[in-house]
């Protein structure tokens, strides 16, 4: 169940993480936002920090193991790659199995491989309009479907559910600082 949550946790935020090629993933050049994840219950702060339009982002959440104690989970992402790590261990890459996924212009590709609808709803959160979109990943080796709700502004998502199976994950911008200066270390990975 572990294992489940930590992947449902970093498919949630970082779904929207990686921008399409030549494309920014924002209209706002940089920001940071305070935002959670709740699964079954646990709810998974985090802050994320990002500048030139989406292309670098960094997002640290504080990850409850329970008795165990907590621990900090950083994901970096830079221009379509991505590392994670945290205090006990090394940054690991990989490919984001949704690096094309965007909400700003996407191509007739993207929109049909993320079966994406722009339900023409919108809402109002942090004193902003958002767009609400529906759209299906996949999850793990099986491919599962996951279904996704999200309510966008500037291509940014400010909420969303995410349904996998009988697993729900509700995930929400608590604060939105726009056009704010992100020192540039930030984005630095630790040496491997």
């Amino acid at each position: 169940m572990k294992k489940l949550l930590f992947i449902i946790i970093m498919l949630a935020t970082t779904s929207w993480s990686i921008a399409q090629e030549k494309t920014h993933r924002y209209e706002i050049k940089s920001g940071i936002t305070h935002e959670f994840t709740t699964l079954s219950g646990q709810t998974t702060p985090g802050i994320r920090y990002f500048d030139n339009y989406g292309d670098y982002e960094v997002l640290i959440q504080t990850i409850d193991m329970g008795p165990l104690g907590s621990f900090e989970n950083t994901t970096v992402t830079k221009e379509g790659k991505a590392w994670m790590y945290n205090e006990s261990s090394r940054p690991k890459g990989f490919d984001n199995p949704t690096a094309d996924l965007t909400f700003i212009n996407p191509s007739q590709a993207v929109i049909d491989k993320y079966k994406i609808i722009d339900t023409g709803e919108d809402e109002e959160l942090l004193g902003r309009v958002c767009r609400k979109f529906t759209f299906v990943t996949v999850i793990g080796q099986k491919n599962k479907p996951v279904y996704n709700t999200a309510w966008v502004y500037k291509g940014i998502v400010l909420k969303s559910i995410m349904v996998n199976g009988r697993h729900e994950t509700y995930y929400e911008v608590t604060e939105l600082q726009e056009n704010v200066e992100v020192a540039p270390e930030v984005f630095d990975i630790p040496e491997q």
